[in-house]
């Protein structure tokens, strides 16, 4: 700072640059406290329409917005082919599928797929459900 004779002051642009620096450190104290007032009064979603509108009025500065833990849920669908192979004795390719078919019922084909090993062909995500924590 620099102070002439007149009594005008003058600051270098350090001090300016620190002084803006404290201001700028002063408003993240300031909405720091409001916010943590807010969540602790479990008023979090009015303090962030607050600052959402604020912040589109400012040039500058920018009010934070609350940061909250949520869960997100996936509902997955795994569709799978299970390959199962008997043995049976026929004269030709077509005697033996003929011979196969409506051999085995569901119950049947289940207990095979359980002795083998599932192939994962396709997952897709059925949808998406976001919940606070």
């Amino acid at each position: 700072m620099i102070k002439t004779s007149s009594g005008t002051v003058y600051y270098t642009q350090q001090e300016v640059n620190n002084k803006v620096n404290e201001v700028i450190e002063d408003g993240y104290k300031i909405t720091n406290a409001i916010h943590e007032e807010a969540c602790e009064r479990d008023w979090c979603e009015q303090y962030d329409e607050w600052a959402e509108r604020v912040n589109a009025t400012l040039k500058f500065f920018e009010i934070p917005l609350s940061r909250r833990e949520y869960e997100v849920t996936y509902s997955i669908t795994r569709t799978q082919t299970a390959r199962v192979t008997v043995t049976t004795t026929a004269t030709s390719e077509d005697d033996a599928e003929d011979d196969t078919n409506g051999s085995y019922d569901e119950n049947d084909l289940a207990d095979m797929v359980k002795e083998h090993d599932w192939n994962t062909e396709d997952i897709t995500i059925d949808s998406t459900e976001v919940e606070l924590a």
